[in-house]
């Protein structure tokens, strides 16, 4: 009793010799707000492209979402992570096996005869043991404390892919509709054009205007008939990006795509952005789970600087005889306690233990470039939402009074005040300014998007 007492007094005395470490300093030392005129934005869902009210951009993202590549890779890792978890806090639990390798077996035992010696016998074991490290300086916690952070970071990650993916098919769709909506509005242009060297063409061999005229309006028409082929290649090439996005191959990818007059301007565009709603972005998140785990690592790092205590019970049967296995007489049992102290490792944990110090360093600094790059991007995409507005504004005016010009020389053509020269001209740079809206609105929609995706939590 009284080594028992002895025992339980030295394991509490070492107990409260366990390290004791710091926590990191990660506090985002930032200005509540980014700078920008209007209210506060509320949380963002999940599923913040549905902003844009459109069903077959929903189905493109919920297609990436089941299909993707990178998400199945990062899911994967999680499920890694967790079970790598599991099994490191595992190994700190009683530990029991059976049998002389660790596994059900009764072994025979032969003891040659010697000069002097017992003659030839066979004895007969089965024994089981169990064993336990109470982790008394925090290897077990730091351990476990490790686990559980990386696969904290696994979890943000697979967040980062999510968040990546579905801010890449919404770019992608949004630059698509964008494409194809400048092409059709090219080719009205070019035939416009096109009617309008008709004219040019009989004027000129009436002898009303010289050949200039003809060659100035040939010229306009190859130069805008030139645009259409590199268009025409964007538009392939992000249609074959959201194949790939949406786990297709870009030659059966067959999934219909928005049209650029589909996707509805949201209502409310935030100008605000407060600094702790960005703390929460996954790939802040997945920063600090490094943190967490470097912190632990170096845990573990000095634990190992301590003793390790390890308990032991070891018990079971032994008899010359199969028949007399299993008789009482057979038992036998055996408890022990092992404490090892380390003296001289030749410097090997002092340098583990510096390692690991440089390395939760190393994940302070990445931490707090995670941060500083999410506000620079926030900010990016504040500022290109906020310039985006004022062009699709200014766009949209000079839209409306290129139609509206190009109506009134209708208007005056049919009432024989101007010739269909003017009416076709002013046609043409009507639709030039809606080439240009076009273009502005893909703009803006494009900033919305990365804007509500570096939002998203």
């Amino acid at each position: 009793m009284r080594a028992k007492r002895i025992l339980l007094l030295l394991a509490l005395a070492l107990a409260g010799c366990a390290p004791k470490l710091p926590a990191p300093e990660v506090t985002v030392k930032v200005s509540a707000y980014l700078p920008g005129q209007g209210g506060q934005v509320a949380a963002l869902p999940t599923a913040w492209w549905q902003i844009f009210d459109n069903p077959a951009l929903d189905r493109l993202e919920q297609s990436g979402l089941r299909a993707n590549s990178d998400i199945a890779q990062a899911g994967a890792a999680l499920a890694a992570a967790r079970d790598d978890a599991r099994a490191a806090d595992g190994a700190f639990l009683p530990q029991l096996v059976l049998g002389p390798s660790g596994y059900p077996d009764i072994s025979r035992q032969s003891y040659p005869t010697g000069p002097n010696g017992y003659p030839p016998y066979t004895i007969y074991t089965l024994a089981g043991e169990i064993s336990y490290d109470p982790g008394l300086f925090g290897a077990r916690h730091f351990t476990f404390a490790n686990g559980a952070a990386l696969a904290a970071y696994q979890a943000a990650e697979l967040d980062v892919a999510r968040q990546s993916v579905t801010g890449n098919i919404a770019a992608a769709a949004i630059a698509l509709a964008g494409d194809e909506a400048q092409i059709e509005t090219t080719s009205r242009i070019i035939a416009s054009e096109q009617r309008l060297l008709t004219l040019l063409q009989g004027e000129y061999a009436d002898g009303a205007i010289p050949q200039l005229d003809v060659l100035q309006q040939q010229s306009s028409i190859l130069a805008t008939q030139a645009s259409l082929p590199a268009l025409r290649t964007q538009a392939q090439q992000q249609r074959d990006r959201l194949a790939v996005l949406t786990g297709s191959l870009p030659a059966s990818f067959t999934v219909p795509v928005p049209r650029l007059a589909e996707l509805a301007l949201p209502a409310n565009i935030p100008v605000v952005l407060p600094s702790a709603y960005l703390q929460n972005r996954p790939d802040i998140r997945a920063a600090l789970a490094q943190v967490a785990a470097q912190h632990a690592a170096l845990g573990v790092a000095v634990a190992h600087m301590y003793p390790d205590l390890s308990l032991s019970a070891t018990g079971g049967y032994a008899a010359e005889l199969t028949s007399a296995l299993f008789n009482t007489s057979s038992a036998f049992w055996l408890l022990a306690g092992n404490l090892l102290a380390p003296l001289y490792e030749g410097g090997t944990l002092r340098a583990h233990k510096q390692a690991a110090q440089a390395q939760l360093a190393g994940a302070l600094s990445a931490y707090h470039g995670a941060v500083l790059n999410a506000f620079a991007q926030a900010a990016d995409a504040l500022s290109a939402v906020q310039n985006g507005q004022d062009a699709l504004a200014r766009a949209s005016a000079a839209a409306q009074t290129a139609d509206r010009a190009y109506h009134l020389a209708a208007a005056q053509y049919r009432l024989g005040a101007v010739d269909y020269t003017t009416v076709l001209t002013a046609q043409t740079q009507a639709a030039q300014a809606a080439l240009s809206q076009i273009q502005a609105r893909t703009t803006l929609l494009a900033a919305i998007a990365t804007l509500q995706s570096a939002m998203a939590n």
